[in-house]
């Protein structure tokens, strides 16, 4: 009985020096190669607002003269009927048709519409795929490519609507990627000086993505106006300037391609504010913010609407970053051209929603930028929101005064900040 007892004890004794032995050898061990590549590619996939990659510029190409035009102005060289058969072929059999498109681009590098139709192919070839890695990198280029279709001069409701579903797929996607590899990250600590940057990165798709409802809600109550043929209709640059012109003479219900010069500034407006809320597009909402004149103040207050989306956009990505340097300029510069826009609109009723966000914006950058300047500074920003808002509320002249309930939540928000319900110390961005 006692050799019994001893026996196991030795052999406890065993197991476990031989299980600490193991312990300190898989210590050791270096992180599968493979992993790590896994981590830092889901880290250097480029995100949108955050990487070079996404600076896209239209397609050119040197005219007689040795100026450079956008590509979409020279004379098409593939009819009509042709791509209407490859809008067609692009959804019924991706492979095939994109094998020809690419050939087609050798002939027409020029031609802003097959880099659409090469994007929606190579998407659709890439939803049969179960290679993830593959699937991300296909997307990466295929939402290149439709941005710059879109860039190229191509504004219309068929190239924004698969830009969109091709671009918020591939923020989907890299979303997907960036969390298995966060689990990864969680399970070995000594892939632990990945986890904030990949957490960072999560936190930026995350607020890229979070305006999809907003886009397609604006795609859909668009594809309402207008007829289905109408679709695959180009804004291009030469028509919005004509609607412009109309605008600026009094002629607003001049009739600009599939409607009165009015209906396609509304339509252009609300589409580039869609572009505002995605850094791919960026370039593009620079070109069309120069066709708005300055002048007209109508125009002008659009003008400053699509420009305060994009700042605001800038201001939450820096958040994520803690960039404080880049959230207070930005701040600033939000504050400033919104006070322009209520200067402007001084007097005068307000009916529309456009011409109520200069009021809302500088409530909005008084809520979010608490903690961010000198406490005096802050508070004159406040008294300045403040005044904004009563103003809007008085004002407010829309069916059933649609905008004074949300002003008034904002009004009751900003008289707390004043009054000290919440110091600003207490509560840093």
């Amino acid at each position: 009985m006692a050799n019994t007892a001893n026996q196991s004890d030795s052999d406890i004794i065993a197991t476990e020096e031989t299980q600490e032995n193991k312990t300190k050898q898989v210590s050791t061990f270096e992180v599968s190669p493979e992993t790590i590549k896994k981590i830092k590619e889901a880290l250097t996939t480029p995100i949108p607002g955050k990487d070079e990659f996404w600076l896209i510029e239209p397609i050119v190409t040197p005219d007689k003269s040795g100026k450079k035009i956008l590509g979409i102005f020279k004379k098409k060289s593939i009819s009509p009927e042709e791509l209407k058969d490859l809008r067609k072929t692009s959804i019924q059999s991706p492979g095939n048709t994109r094998a020809k498109i690419q050939k087609l681009k050798k002939q027409y590098p020029n031609n802003a519409m097959l880099y659409m139709l090469s994007a929606i192919c190579t998407h659709g070839m890439l939803m049969n795929s179960s290679n993830q890695r593959e699937v991300l990198r296909g997307l990466k280029l295929a939402t290149k490519e439709a941005a710059i279709s879109v860039i190229s001069n191509g504004i219309s409701v068929y190239n924004c609507e698969n830009f969109f579903r091709i671009y918020f797929t591939f923020l989907d996607r890299l979303k997907r990627f960036q969390l298995k590899n966060l689990e990864t990250v969680k399970m070995d600590p000594r892939l632990e000086s990945y986890k904030n940057q990949l957490m960072h990165a999560i936190q930026t798709v995350d607020q890229l993505s979070s305006e999809k409802n907003r886009v397609f809600n604006v795609l859909n109550h668009l594809k309402k106006k207008l007829k289905s043929s109408q679709y695959i209709v180009t804004f291009d640059f030469t028509r919005i300037r004509e609607a412009i012109r109309h605008i600026e003479n009094g002629n607003a219900k001049e009739r600009v391609l599939t409607g009165t010069a009015a209906e396609i500034i509304a339509y252009i407006y609300a589409l580039t504010v869609s572009f505002a809320r995605t850094p791919a597009l960026w370039s593009l909402v620079d070109e069309i913010l120069k066709l708005f004149p300055d002048a007209a103040r109508n125009l002008l207050i659009r003008k400053i609407s699509i420009s305060s989306v994009r700042n605001f956009m800038k201001f939450k990505l820096a958040a994520i970053e803690s960039d404080r340097d880049n959230m207070a300029k930005l701040g600033k510069l939000i504050l400033k051209e919104n006070m322009l826009g209520v200067q402007k609109l001084e007097g005068q009723s307000l009916y529309q929603s456009y011409e109520t966000d200069p009021f809302f914006n500088i409530a909005f950058i008084a809520e979010l930028s608490v903690g961010l300047y000198k406490d005096d500074d802050h508070r004159k920003i406040i008294d300045t929101a403040i005044s904004a808002i009563g103003s809007l509320i008085k004002r407010d002249m829309s069916k059933n005064h649609v905008f004074t309930e949300s002003a008034t939540n904002h009004s009751h928000k900003l008289v707390g900040l004043r009054d000290g319900g919440a110091s600003p110390k207490d509560r840093i961005v």
